[in-house]
């Protein structure tokens, strides 16, 4: 057995019974998401003569975003919504539901024709 999957099967309950943070707190994909942030923040909002003051202004910025009062109390952006044009409004409207029977029933009777005929070729 290598050396790595000794490590996982054999020392992973241990690791995560122990784990101060869960499985999926782990994972790089936080880190990647506010990696984004974490550039915007430096070009946009830090000041640039220093690079302490540069990370410094960053990390306030980071963590002014995490806070969840300041967040709730930020005002939200809305999307202008657009009405539908008249002819997609009557692509959408439902048909009757005797229409919808009635095209069933006549699929089913087309197919039913094709196989009677087919054995009556034979």
């Amino acid at each position: 057995m290598s050396p790595t999957m000794h490590k996982i099967l054999i020392h992973g309950p241990i690791v995560i019974e122990n784990a101060i943070r869960p499985l999926g707190q782990l994972s790089e994909e936080a880190a990647e998401a506010r990696s984004k942030h974490f550039r915007s923040f430096r070009q946009n909002s830090a000041r640039k003569f220093s690079r302490l003051s540069c990370y410094e202004d960053v990390l306030n910025r980071l963590l002014l975003s995490l806070d969840p009062v300041l967040m709730g109390m930020r005002p939200t952006m809305r999307k202008k919504s657009k009405s539908f044009l008249k002819e997609t409004l009557e692509m959408l409207l439902p048909m009757e539901f005797s229409e919808v029977l009635d095209e069933e029933d006549s699929d089913h009777e087309e197919t039913d024709n094709g196989i009677n005929d087919l054995s009556s070729d034979e």
